[in-house]
């Protein structure tokens, strides 16, 4: 199925029932900078009067799923009042994959509500959407930090990283895995997001968890990064702790002086230094 013949079909349920009144399009698919395959979803808002002929199900089986084919998975995510948001996020057989949120005008009316930066309007039956800018990618860039959030990243990687260290001790290989990925990866990840949006100045979309980052970055700081993903083997995690921790100082220091902030180098000193004083017998015992 093609992307024309899929937008076509979702237009024109959108023209045909007259609760919907209007379409728009989100996500990759709206941003003009996105990158342009055939794995991009697609991102639908179905605008309505009400959302509750819609709450049941019934009309999607009836109307929208037959249009596409077999349905491989599907989820519904709990937004809150369905009344005002609901969602289904439906995966076909054949590829297709459609995301598609029936939001309500008094949900979009409320003042705390925004649309998308990255939005396209393919359809508005009374000019509710006459206004919307032009799609972007504001909502996708990176946040310049407060020194709050910079102090506290630092603080979490340090603090974090002696319980991989623990973990491996006491032989705990998924423990040790997990905080590895689940909390010191992303804090690293995020220093350096934080580097390649100083040198940038916050306007470069770097992608769903830094994917990118590497060709804003230098390769000395990146190769860590890339490199601290092991096998659940202890010789590996503590291999791929010791890049990320040795490395953190000079991201750190660096992001630090482009954003004017101050880096307390001691903190992640005194930790380096207990990592490899308290857990050496741990980590040789692991070769």
């Amino acid at each position: 199925m093609t992307d024309k013949q899929v937008f076509d079909i979702i237009l024109t349920l959108a023209e045909r029932e007259d609760n919907i009144r209007a379409f728009l399009m989100e996500g990759s698919r709206a941003n003009p900078l996105a990158t342009q395959d055939k794995w991009r979803d697609f991102d639908i808002v179905y605008v309505t009067r009400a959302n509750a002929p819609y709450i049941d199900g019934e009309w999607l089986k009836r109307e929208f799923l037959p249009q596409f084919g077999e349905v491989a998975v599907k989820q519904i995510p709990d937004n809150g009042d369905p009344n005002l948001v609901y969602t289904w996020l439906i995966q076909f057989a054949s590829g297709v994959r459609v995301d598609l949120t029936f939001n309500s005008l008094e949900f979009l009316s409320r003042p705390d509500v925004k649309l998308e930066r990255a939005t396209v309007v393919l359809l508005d039956k009374d000019a509710h959407f006459a206004d919307i800018p032009a799609p972007s990618e504001r909502d996708y860039l990176p946040k310049r930090p407060t020194t709050q959030e910079f102090a506290d990243c630092c603080n979490e990687f340090w603090w974090v990283s002696p319980y991989v260290s623990k973990a491996l001790a006491r032989g705990q290989l998924l423990l040790a895995l997990e905080l590895l990925n689940e909390v010191v990866r992303p804090e690293y990840t995020q220093m350096l997001v934080w580097f390649g949006g100083a040198k940038t100045d916050f306007a470069v979309n770097f992608g769903k968890h830094g994917w990118n980052i590497g060709q804003f970055v230098p390769q000395y700081l990146y190769e860590p990064l890339i490199n601290s993903y092991p096998h659940a083997e202890h010789v590996e995690i503590s291999t791929a702790l010791n890049e990320l921790i040795s490395s953190f100082p000079a991201l750190a220091a660096q992001t630090a002086d482009m954003l004017g902030f101050h880096y307390d180098a001691s903190e992640g000193e005194r930790t380096t230094k207990f990592i490899r004083e308290y857990f050496r017998s741990a980590q040789n015992a692991g070769e």
